[in-house]
C-alpha cells in the first residue's frame, strides 16, 4: 500500500505496520523527526503536517492541501494521499517561501512549535492567494506557541502568501501535474485490506470505497471499530494505549463523502469533514459561521467528520445540540436495511447510542430553514478557542409577528447525553416577553437536567449560565444589542502587509 511522500516522485510503501500506528509515529520511525510530538491529543499543533488529496472542482481534478494533526491520524489513512512534512519544503539549498518568511520575520523562538507552524503556513500558501488576519487566525488556530511569538508568525504569513505571485513557484506548484497523475494511479477505486501480527494477535484494517463494500465488510465483522477521521477515537490509542483489533475506515467510501442539496433538505454523508460541510451549513444558517470558527482548530476540522462526532456520542460534542435543534435525522444502515432515527432519540445513555451491532450512520439529513426561522448558538468554555465546552446551547426559533411560533432548544454539557430541553421550550413560548423568563428558565432547566460538577464548571454554574443564555438569545432575536464574542475579530490590532 502506497502514499506519495514529500518531493519523492516514486510512491512510498507504507510497510507492514500495526493499523493502530499514528502518522506521527510512522514519520518518526522513518527518521522524519522534524514533526514533533507535544500533546498527542491534537491540541498543540507541534505535529502538524499537510495532506494533499485529489478533489474535483468545476469538473476538473485538483490537489487540495490541508493541515492535519499527525498525532491523532492513523498512518493507514494516508494510503493514496500526498503527505508533506517540514523535511519536504526545502529545494536544494533554497528555503520554501514560508520558511524564508519565518527567518526574515524572526518567527521562531524556542523552535519546538516551528515545524508545525511552518506546515500550517504551507497549507495556507497552497489554499489562499490573498490573506487577511481572520484567515491567518483560522489557519494558525491549531498551533500553540508557548513563547507568545504570534506577531512575527503572522507577519511571516502575510509576507509569504501575499507576495506569492511575485516569487518563483515552489516544487508542489511546478510539479502539480505529475503529482496529480501519481495520485490518480494510487487512487484507482480499490478496497484496502491489511493484517498485522502483533505478538500472536492478528490486527485487521479495512478501508472500503463503496457503500456496498462497507456494508459487506461490516456485516461480516459487526464488532469491528468504525473509524472516519478518528480525531476523538484515536485518543484511546495515544492517551489510553488501547489497541483496536479490527478497524474499518469509512473515510474513502464515496457515497459517505457526498453532500446533497435538495429542495427541502440537505443530506450530509457521515464521512464528510466539518471543513467540507461548513460552506453548506453556513449557506442556510449563517449564524453558524462564528460557532464553527470556535468549534475546533482548522487541522481538527480538516480531518474530523460530522458522522464520527455524532457516533462518538460525547455529551460535550458541540454539533449534536445544534443538529437536534435543527430537527436533524440520521439514516442508519445495516447491510441493505435502512432506517431513519431522529437525532434526539439516537443518544440513549452516556456514550451509548441506538446503533445496533453491524449498523452505521450513512448520512445526516437537516430540513432547510423556514423564512422566519432563526438559529442561535452559544459555546461557553474557559478558553475562547480550541477548548471543550462547559455548556453548549442551540436554540431554533420560528417567529410569527415577532413572537415564537415554535421553539426547539438543545444542550451539550448539561447531562450524560446531548439533550433536547422540551420543558424549557414551553417556558419560552409562555414567558417570551415577561420579566420572569430567566427565573422560569432556571426552574425548567433544574427540573429537566442534572448537570455534573467537574473541572470545567460546577453544576450550579451550568444551570445559571444556561438560564442567562436563554435571556441573551431572546434579546438577540428581538434585535437588541447583545455582544456575540464569536463574531469579534482582532483585525484592528494588525497591519496587513
Amino acid at each position: 500500500m502506497y502514499l506519495l511522500l514529500n518531493q519523492n516522485t516514486t510512491p512510498t510503501e507504507l510497510g507492514a505496520i500495526n493499523p493502530n500506528t499514528t502518522v506521527l509515529q510512522w514519520l518518526r520511525n522513518n527518521n522524519l523527526v522534524g514533526t514533533k510530538e507535544g500533546c498527542a491529543a491534537g491540541d498543540c499543533g507541534a505535529c502538524t503536517a499537510v495532506v494533499g488529496e485529489l478533489v474535483t472542482r468545476n469538473n476538473k481534478q485538483a490537489i487540495h492541501y490541508k493541515s492535519i494533526n499527525t498525532c491523532i491520524a492513523l498512518a493507514s489513512s494516508m494510503i493514496g494521499k500526498h503527505l508533506v512534512t517540514v523535511e519536504g519544503l526545502v529545494e536544494g539549498e533554497n528555503l520554501h517561501p514560508v520558511q524564508q518568511a519565518m527567518v526574515t520575520e524572526n518567527g521562531s523562538q524556542c523552535g519546538f512549535c516551528t515545524p508545525g507552524v511552518v506546515m500550517s503556513l504551507f497549507a495556507m500558501y497552497h489554499s489562499e492567494d490573498k490573506l487577511n488576519i481572520t484567515k491567518i487566525n483560522e489557519g494558525l488556530s491549531g498551533n500553540l506557541c508557548r513563547c507568545t511569538g504570534y506577531k512575527p508568525i503572522i507577519a511571516a504569513a502575510f509576507s509569504s502568501i501575499n507576495e506569492k505571485a511575485n516569487n518563483p513557484a515552489d516544487y508542489y506548484t511546478k510539479n502539480q501535474t505529475k503529482i496529480k497523475q501519481t495520485l490518480a494511479r494510487l487512487n484507482k477505486a480499490q478496497n484496502v485490506s491489511l493484517s498485522y501480527n502483533n505478538n500472536g494477535n492478528t490486527i485487521h484494517y479495512d478501508a472500503p470505497t463503496s457503500l456496498k463494500d462497507l456494508a459487506k465488510v461490516l456485516g461480516n465483522n459487526p464488532q469491528a471499530t468504525i473509524l472516519a477521521g478518528g480525531t476523538d477515537l484515536n485518543l484511546e490509542i495515544t492517551q489510553s494505549t488501547r489497541q483496536f483489533s479490527h478497524i474499518i475506515n469509512i473515510s474513502q467510501v464515496q457515497e459517505l463523502n457526498a453532500i446533497k442539496d435538495e429542495k427541502s433538505k440537505i443530506e450530509i454523508g457521515s464521512a464528510v469533514t466539518y471543513q467540507d460541510a461548513s460552506s453548506s451549513l453556513i449557506k442556510y444558517w449563517p449564524e453558524l459561521e462564528g460557532f464553527l470558527y470556535r468549534f475546533a482548530s482548522l487541522p481538527i476540522k480538516n480531518w474530523a467528520t460530522i458522522g464520527g462526532n455524532i457516533a462518538n456520542a460525547s455529551p460535550i460534542g458541540d454539533m449534536s445540540p445544534v443538529l437536534i435543534a435543527l430537527e436533524a435525522k440520521l439514516k442508519l444502515r445495516k447491510k441493505s436495511a435502512i432506517r431513519s432515527v431522529k437525532l434526539e432519540d439516537f443518544f440513549i445513555g452516556y456514550k451509548k447510542t441506538a446503533l445496533e451491532e453491524g449498523e452505521f450512520i450513512e448520512s445526516i439529513t437537516i430540513p432547510k430553514p423556514a423564512p422566519m426561522e432563526r438559529l442561535i448558538t452559544h459555546k461557553i468554555s474557559k478558553r475562547y478557542e480550541d477548548d471543550i465546552s462547559a455548556v453548549c446551547m442551540a436554540m431554533n426559533v420560528c417567529l410569527q409577528d415577532s413572537k415564537p411560533k415554535s421553539v426547539r432548544v438543545a444542550f451539550g454539557g448539561m447531562s450524560g447525553i446531548p439533550q433536547r430541553a422540551e420543558q424549557l421550550e414551553q417556558v419560552l413560548l409562555d414567558y417570551w416577553d415577561k420579566e420572569e423568563l430567566v427565573q422560569k428558565a432556571y426552574s425548567a432547566l433544574k427540573e429537566e437536567f442534572s448537570p455534573l460538577s467537574d473541572v470545567r464548571a460546577s453544576a450550579e454554574y451550568r444551570l445559571q449560565v444556561s438560564a442567562n443564555l436563554v435571556k441573551k438569545s431572546v434579546l438577540g432575536i428581538k434585535g437588541e444589542a447583545v455582544a456575540n464574542l464569536a463574531e469579534t475579530s482582532n483585525e484592528s490590532f494588525y497591519m496587513e502587509a
